[in-house]
């Protein structure tokens, strides 16, 4: 059963995390934590197996026995059913009934679940459908939990009544078998089984580790509360070890691809005695690798093989074996919550209540709730805290409280709770840090001097057209260092030097691409059409004041001011081209974090972006470079003669394999865009691409990097040079939003995120509708030779391609393109003497405009073929 993880951009950005500092826990929990969380795909193996694992004997006698008192349902599970027959739902309905009776939890969790058709050779998947970082009551300070958990942990639903916990969809065009009795016949597929074993993945049994090349590294900001208990042959845990196994380095991608790993936790010692040994195959494989059993270990008929990589036809596994269960109970299905709301900051000093309520799934040892605190940070030297004794609160039985006098509650006081429970199992709040070092919530007693922190990258940086309306749009991050808060937040601009009106920024929070953002201030100033002209300068700055009696203020730049620079479109063209050698070109461009250069390793001047390029840093952790061509360019009603070619290197970071554009695991990206509306909006001419789009540029990319061990950023350090320089040509769409007579600017920009960046992005020798050297086409029989391709256009996909070459080769090669310049296909064809004619297998390429370019020796031949079915 093969898991893919399906990422989506989270408010931190992508992968390789890092613990913020302590001293900035309690904001890091108040701050809205939610991540898009990882799913898992599950596919067939065609191998009959013939093997039974039953469910559970306490859950298969409360069957037999409804009155007694094994197996008591200790947690609820409400599911949402789409789609499903009769006899699917009530197959499903067991695996969820099954687990209703191995874990504990009082909130219910819900899943919704969808029958409908998937890809051939899959079964289903699942996964959570959110997770969370530093909820309330978590042992792992940092670890990313499913919602469930979390929930379970907390006590308390941390998402909205309607939404669900765990996501889940199964094929409607598989061989299933829908009994409850294990007896799966040969062929069929034991549909409790797959949703037992998917449940479990959304349950907790999944994580964020994944490799880029032969480097590995968590592909979230932090890991997962799964990642936390792998460990290495000599008991090492991952996490714990960034000495031994650094993030982004090859020594933790041998871990994972080496076949001696493991899953170790306390409980899984105390219980059952062993460790857990995982599937980690010599190539890494991102649908299975570290998230399941391992195979060999735990074959078919064993008791643990539940969440192996593979289920095949005529398995039955109807339990999830002792190793799951134990080691759910590590990742704390079975814990102690200590449940306390951080206190809130105060500018007075007075007596101050420190109060927690504990929950535990065993029994509390008696004394054992404490509370640490200190004054001032720890240090290297000083780790030293005051224990005291919280009593419980009058009237309840698992509320605890201590008064701090106003004599010790000043400054700033470190604190954390902890208890104990009969098992000797030490839990805390807040939780721990990898290394096992301990967390704690920072309070601030007394004056406020430190102001706010805004964070803010423009994002618009010319006004194209002063004849039209437009506006500038602010969203910065503003935060305070203490729960008092900010007090407001404003806009200070000019025009041209001149003050104009203070434009105050609203508190919001966001949703943009399905992620809310927390604490982002927001403005907006119109410009009527005709109040800016070219060569106006507009200048800001945004100014925030926190809520202390003093107010104190930041401001964002830190000196001087962000620049919104109005220019005016040059003469409409029909055709542009430019080698960028003329010194005045760089007049037929505005630009913003691009520029025309000759960098070392290169012998002329092209467009380049800054070397390298910069991380995004506005409020969402993106940030845009973009060259914009000031003449709008008239689009050929031809749609063969609107071309778009140049030259270009592209050194970005690559999004993980298989990702495609707009996918939440498709980082940084180049791309071009055209505008109808001189810039106000933007729309691609073709899909982003970055590294991976050439193996050249990913190869180059992944050279030469460097790994910050503070923040887990791993960078591309290689240089680009003219070797690098690949051809691209594509057409400007003329059937969608674009028509032909269209006048259209086109800019170029390069996207970025958070973490990880590289060279960057050159482009060389623009030609914008120039007609390229005439090729030879069709029948045309001369000096060149002849090519042809027939049926074209073809419905079916099978042509033959035919030729008479100038000179006789041995074999020649055919290369077929998209209208947007990307390589589809490659093939080798025999030549007989100086002629081809062989056929080409285009079935599975989608309807469209396709190129065709025949290369034997030195001769050189292209053709067009358009695929209609």
């Amino acid at each position: 059963m093969a898991m893919a993880l399906l990422l989506a951009g989270v408010a931190l950005a992508q992968p390789k995390g890092s613990s913020p500092p302590a001293t900035d826990y309690a904001q890091f929990v108040r701050s809205a934590r939610t991540y898009k969380a990882p799913k898992t795909i599950c596919y067939a193996s065609a191998k009959n197996e013939f093997t039974q694992v039953l469910a559970p004997e306490a859950f298969r006698k409360r069957l037999n026995n409804p009155g007694a008192r094994q197996a008591a349902v200790t947690s609820q599970f409400i599911v949402t059913y789409t789609g499903f027959t009769a006899d699917a739902q009530r197959a499903f309905q067991r695996a969820v009934d099954i687990w209703s009776t191995l874990i504990v939890s009082p909130v219910p969790i819900r899943i919704k679940a969808v029958w409908s058709r998937l890809d051939p050779g899959v079964l289903g998947s699942a996964g959570p459908s959110d997770v969370r970082v530093g909820s309330d009551g978590t042992q792992k300070a940092f670890g990313i939990y499913p919602i469930a958990l979390a929930e379970k942990i907390a006590r308390r639903p941390l998402n909205s009544p309607d939404s669900s916990d765990i996501d889940a969809s199964f094929s409607s065009n598989v061989n299933w078998y829908y009994g409850l009795d294990a007896k799966t016949p040969a062929g069929q597929y034991d549909l409790v089984s797959v949703v037992l074993h998917e449940i479990g993945h959304g349950l907790g049994f999944i994580g964020y580790y994944g490799t880029v090349g032969t480097t590995a590294s968590y592909q979230t900001p932090y890991p997962a509360v799964y990642d936390h208990f792998i460990e290495d042959s000599q008991g090492r845990k991952l996490v714990a070890n960034g000495e031994t196994y650094p993030l982004g380095s090859n020594a933790l991608y041998r871990q994972l691809t080496g076949n001696n790993i493991f899953l170790n936790g306390p409980v899984m010692q105390r219980t059952v005695r062993q460790r857990a040994k995982l599937y980690a195959p010599s190539t890494f494989d991102r649908g299975s690798s570290i998230y399941h059993l391992d195979e060999g270990t735990y074959p078919a008929r064993d008791t643990n093989s539940l969440m192996t990589p593979q289920i095949g036809a005529a398995e039955a596994i109807h339990s999830p074996g002792p190793l799951v269960l134990n080691f759910f109970s590590d990742i704390e299905w079975k814990t102690t919550s200590i449940l306390h709301t951080p206190l809130d900051d105060n500018e007075d000093v007075r007596d101050v209540v420190f109060q927690a309520r504990i929950v535990s799934d065993t029994t509390l040892t008696a004394g054992s709730v404490r509370l640490f605190y200190r004054k001032g940070a720890p240090t290297g030297t000083d780790t030293t805290y005051t224990a005291v004794t919280p009593t419980l609160v009058s009237g309840t039985t698992d509320t605890y409280a201590y008064t701090m006098p106003a004599s010790v509650a000043q400054g700033d006081i470190y604190y954390y709770f902890r208890a104990q429970d009969a098992s000797s199992r030490t839990f805390t709040n807040p939780g721990k840090r990898p290394d096992g070092s301990q967390v704690p919530f920072r309070v601030q007693f007394g004056p406020d001097q430190v102001p706010p922190t805004v964070r803010y990258n423009p994002g618009k940086n010319f006004i194209i057209n002063p004849a039209l309306t437009d506006s500038l749009v602010v969203r910065a991050y503003v935060t305070d260092d203490r729960s008092i808060g900010v007090g407001n937040a404003r806009l200070e601009y000019q025009i041209n030097g001149t003050a104009q009106p203070t434009v105050t920024l609203r508190f919001t929070q966001p949703v943009v691409n399905r992620q809310q953002y927390d604490s982002i201030y927001f403005g907006r100033v119109v410009f009527p059409a005709n109040q800016l002209k070219a060569g106006d300068v507009i200048t800001y700055r945004i100014v925030a004041r926190d809520s202390s009696r003093a107010r104190n203020q930041a401001v964002s730049p830190a000196t001087g001011f962000y620049s919104l620079s109005v220019v005016a479109p040059q003469t409409t063209v029909d055709r542009y081209t430019t080698t960028f050698a003329s010194t005045t070109v760089a007049g037929d461009f505005a630009g913003y974090r691009f520029g025309i250069a000759t960098p070392s390793g290169f012998s002329d001047p092209a467009l380049h972006s800054e070397h390298p390029y910069q991380n995004g840093s506005d409020y969402s952790y993106q940030s845009n470079a973009e060259y914009i061509l000031l003449s709008p360019i008239r689009v050929k009603s031809n749609p063969d003669s609107a071309s778009i070619r140049f030259n270009e290197i592209v050194l970005v970071e690559p999004g993980d394999p298989g990702s495609r554009f707009g996918d939440a695991n498709f980082y940084d990206y180049v791309i071009v865009e055209g505008s109808v509306n001189y810039g106000r909006t933007w729309l691609p001419l073709l899909d982003g691409y970055d590294s991976r789009d050439q193996e050249d540029w990913l190869a180059a990319y992944n050279r030469t990097t460097s790994t910050n061990q503070t923040t887990g950023e791993t960078n591309s350090t290689t240089v680009g040079t003219s070797a690098l320089f690949k051809s691209r040509e594509f057409f400007i769409p003329t059937t969608g939003y674009f028509r032909g007579g269209d006048q259209i600017m086109i800019r170029f920009r390069l996207f970025s995120d958070q973490l990880a960046h590289g060279w960057g992005w050159a482009v060389d020798n623009l030609q914008i509708q120039v007609p390229p050297p005439p090729p030879v086409l069709a029948n045309e029989v001369g000096s060149e030779g002849s090519f042809n391709v027939y049926p074209n256009p073809v419905s079916t996909g099978q042509v033959r391609v035919e030729a008479v070459l100038p000179k006789a080769v041995a074999e020649a090669a055919i290369t077929v393109s998209s209208a947007t310049g990307r390589a589809v296909r490659q093939q080798t064809l025999k030549v007989g003497g100086m002629k081809i004619s062989e056929p080409l297998d285009l079935t599975a390429l989608p309807t469209g405009l396709y190129f065709l370019k025949l290369q034997a020796g030195e001769t050189t031949l292209t053709q067009k073929v358009i695929i209609a079915k």
